[in-house]
């Protein structure tokens, strides 16, 4: 009797969803393998080789190799190149390895009421193209993924994951301000997330120190720091324009020493500062919401946890808006958020929002896969651009920073104080109607 009981009480299975998902995975990457048969796209798997023939140096025992990435970052290549044996599997592994980190995503997100989540990780990889699979920039965005799906529920391992993609990628290290919130010294959960971080992030910190020295650890800052201005950034977005809606020629796109596609010619040195200048506003941004969150929410508000992921959303699209270096693979990073908010579903008020970013994001993937790779040789050609393609690039440049808009406009509006919020003297004090 009690075993019927439990039969009839158990939730029906979801069976269908998660095979339709599967599917849907394994359709969009199937159709992503066959891109890389075509010419206009079989050069985004250089970036893997580039690794493994340094891989191969550093195995030989040469020094001064990958120094533009965090030494943690260098490990974890390591290991894999050395799992698979060396050279002759390397790029196979390497893309194995990282079809299934998109595929763990996916299933860590999916829930058996509600797929919302998933599904949208798994359009917007899928419309980004092979190139997630030859690049380095899933791990951090994965890792964000994770940290806003569990911020509450796992608070530890929500800021160790913060403190690992800031030791392999510098800028998710941003992040830890908005899960600051509620005030650590009221909340257990907050000084979870913070010991996550500082136990993880500044572990390998010193492990890198100890290991590599200060030269070493600190060469990804001076790399960064010495680069120009890449044609696909949102600051070079004005030269883009009329290097190819104008017959002046005045714009060189050549191959930098940073293995970047950068700009030469008038105004790239203002446009280098107007985007140091976005970065000094990005951490003032990040700061300004992470006091906003710590003194407006407290534990048991019903808002915490889209307040902060709203506020990781922001700081993301913001920090990718100022780069000057805006890689193609960095919108990826934008996904973690946005796919985690649509598991925890949110308050009425947020779920229309979520869905015009939802969809919004797709499309962003799918003009970041059109300026690269389809796209770039328009986009570079000689001596003035090609109209289509640079249209696209702008038209996503231009999206970006829409979005970064409204979703600071909404962490605003998920971060306004509670009538029932404790002051500041202690959580039991309420505050006055």
């Amino acid at each position: 009797m009690t075993h019927t009981r439990f039969a009839a009480s158990a939730p029906p299975t979801r069976w269908p969803v998660a095979v339709a998902l599967i599917a849907v995975f394994l359709v969009t990457r199937y159709i992503s393998h066959l891109f890389l048969g075509l010419d206009e796209v079989a050069f985004v798997a250089n970036d893997v080789s580039y690794y493994g023939y340094h891989l191969f140096r550093l195995d030989e025992g040469e020094s001064g190799v990958m120094v533009e990435y965090p030494v943690p970052a260098v490990w974890i290549l390591q290991g894999i190149y050395r799992l698979g044996g060396g050279w002759q599997t390397w790029s196979a592994l390497y893309v194995a390895v990282f079809i299934l980190l998109d595929a763990l995503v996916a299933i860590t997100l999916y829930r058996r009421d509600n797929a919302a989540g998933a599904l949208f990780w798994i359009l917007f990889t899928a419309a980004q193209g092979p190139i997630l699979w030859f690049r380095f920039d899933l791990i951090p965005a994965a890792l964000v993924a994770w940290a806003c799906l569990f911020v509450t529920r796992y608070p530890k391992v929500a800021g160790g994951m913060v403190g690992l993609g800031a030791a392999i990628k510098l800028w998710p290290a941003l992040l830890i301000g908005p899960m600051l919130a509620p005030h650590p010294w009221r909340s257990a959960r907050a000084r979870g997330r913070v010991l996550g971080f500082a136990v993880v992030g500044f572990g390998l910190a010193a492990a890198s120190l100890i290991s590599s020295g200060w030269s070493r650890s600190s060469s990804p800052l001076t790399w960064q720091g010495q680069r120009g201005l890449q044609i696909e950034s949102v600051p070079a977005s004005p030269l883009m324009f009329l290097r190819t809606f104008t017959d002046n020629p005045s714009w060189n796109i050549f191959l930098s020493p940073y293995n970047a596609l950068e700009l030469q010619g008038p105004y790239v040195g203002g446009l280098l500062r107007v985007s140091t200048v976005l970065t000094a506003l990005t951490l003032a941004a990040a700061a300004y919401l992470s006091y906003r969150l710590i003194r407006n929410l407290h534990d048991d508000d019903e808002r915490l946890h889209e307040a902060i992921l709203l506020a990781v959303l922001t700081i993301v699209l913001a920090t990718v808006i100022a780069n000057k270096t805006l890689s193609p693979q960095y919108v990826a990073w934008l996904g973690g958020p946005v796919a985690a908010l649509l598991v925890t579903r949110g308050s009425a008020w947020l779920r229309r929002h979520l869905i015009v970013f939802a969809v919004a994001l797709v499309i962003v993937g799918a003009l970041t896969q059109m300026t690269y790779p389809w796209g770039a040789y328009g986009i570079m050609a000689i001596p003035l651009g090609s109209g289509p393609e640079t249209s696209v690039l702008l038209l996503r440049n231009l999206t970006l920073v829409a979005l970064t808009g409204y979703a600071l406009a909404l962490t605003i509006l998920a971060s306004r104080p509670s009538p029932d919020a404790p002051t500041p003297a202690g959580p039991a004090a309420a505050t006055p109607r």
